[in-house]
């Protein structure tokens, strides 16, 4: 047995010391180190958690249904609805409050929104008489330019934007005659709708915008006869024109982008046929049936299968066999297999393979950047969509989150930060992290 030695067991009191024993250590020096041991104590156990990383999280919904339509801006959802009188209802995407709302007795053609938060542009058909795409209709349209925070109408004037022609300085605006032609397309001030240019000239039946470098570079005009007449966009000044292949019954394809125009003629009784010119001199730099824009490339598809073409010379890069893509951006090409539920991500000039097999439906963006987001039903949890990010410069994965059961996982649309789909009976917005 241990014996524990206890000393005297008295209620004597001790002796007091004489003072304190430091043993020649600062006071203050003790409490600044025993602060600082307490601070290292505190930095360690902090460190030591890791913040958990952000995730994909359902932000609002609001009623919908079959007779609306939503457009998208980088910071609200317009929804259209249509009716005897079509309104315009603006929601801020980060909390789903209701900005505005707008509305009018005229047929609603359009909602574009300006970038950079410029006011959104609504095209409408005033005139009561004639269908909505017929020329009476058309003679009648006109643009109203509403600011985009309240709802506040900012300038309207004759004439609807031209498919990828607005930007945060400007719109071209093409102004249709009686017959259905466009009489005239002109370069218009957003902020006010005061014109910086307008093209004189014959009617034509088609107008296009150029864009090079992100931007609007050049406008492209063409008659039913063929004719085309290339402006500059800064100044309206011509730089070419010449007669390059006419509007037929049947398809016809009419596109321009960094300095090269392709017109696609499928007539009803001919075949096919597609030009590709230059768009400084409009001379022509290729024609086949079987080939088709797609960036830094033109893709051909044959019953050899896809070949991938040098746009400047027709040189081939490399083929493969046969490829459907569902998106195209400058340098990359996402194939689809499985009726566009499976994709492979390409490198467009070489074809190399920069992803496994990846699964889920693609939501749909007005502009790819760098990432395509993907939906399928989620395994764990059963019964929930779980949504993928692809980047589109590595091909690497990255699972976001899920999110409640939607009807239509193919009804869903991306603009930088957020993820928008609609259902039968509501519109759910999600924060992408």
């Amino acid at each position: 047995m241990a014996v524990i030695e206890l000393g005297d067991m008295t209620d004597a009191r001790p002796t007091p010391a004489a003072g304190p024993i430091t043993a020649g250590l600062d006071r203050r020096r003790i409490r600044q180190s025993v602060l600082f041991a307490v601070l290292l104590l505190v930095l360690a156990c902090g460190g030591a958690v890791r913040p958990e990383p952000p995730s994909l999280r359902q932000l609002w919904t609001t009623p919908y249904n079959s007779e609306k339509s939503i457009v998208l801006s980088a910071e609200i959802l317009y929804m259209v609805s249509g009716g005897d009188r079509a309104e315009l209802e603006a929601f801020s995407l980060a909390d789903g409050r209701r900005l505005w709302r707008w509305g009018t007795d005229a047929h609603l053609i359009g909602v574009n929104p300006a970038p950079g938060g410029g006011p959104v542009l609504v095209s409408i058909d005033p005139a009561s008489a004639g269908t909505a795409g017929g020329p009476a209709a058309q003679a009648s349209r006109t643009t109203v330019a509403l600011r985009a925070g309240s709802g506040a109408e900012l300038w309207r004037r004759a004439g609807e934007p031209l498919w990828q022609g607005i930007d945060r300085t400007d719109v071209m605006l093409t102004e249709f005659d009686p017959r259905g032609g466009i009489a005239a397309v002109s370069r218009v001030r957003i902020e006010d709708g005061e014109p910086i240019w307008t093209s004189q000239g014959t009617t034509v039946r088609e107008a296009i915008v150029e864009i090079a470098g992100g931007r609007m570079n050049r406008v492209i005009t063409r008659t039913t006869a063929g004719d085309v007449t290339v402006l500059r966009h800064a100044d309206g000044t011509r730089e070419a024109a010449a007669r390059v292949a006419p509007i037929k019954t049947g398809y016809n394809d009419f596109t321009a982008r960094d300095g090269r125009l392709w017109v696609a003629v499928s007539p009803d009784d001919g075949p096919t046929s597609v030009g590709v010119y230059r768009l400084d001199t409009l001379t022509e730099t290729r024609r086949r049936d079987d080939i088709t824009d797609c960036g830094t490339i033109i893709c051909s598809w044959g019953q050899g299968g896809f070949v991938a073409l040098d746009p400047g010379n027709g040189r081939e890069l490399w083929r493969g066999p046969e490829i459907i893509a569902s998106v195209v951006t400058d340098d990359r090409l996402l194939t689809d297999q499985q009726t566009g539920g499976e994709h492979t991500l390409l490198d467009s000039r070489t074809g190399r393979a920069l992803s496994g097999s990846v699964h889920g439906w693609v939501a749909w963006a007005d502009r790819w950047d760098d990432e395509v987001l993907l939906l399928r039903p989620s395994t764990e949890p059963i019964g929930r969509t779980s949504v993928t990010r692809i980047d589109l410069r590595t091909g690497r994965t990255a699972l976001l989150g899920s999110l409640e059961p939607l009807p239509d996982q193919q009804s869903c649309r991306t603009t930088p930060g957020y993820l928008i789909c609609t259902g039968w009976d509501r519109v759910i917005v999600a924060a992408v992290p």
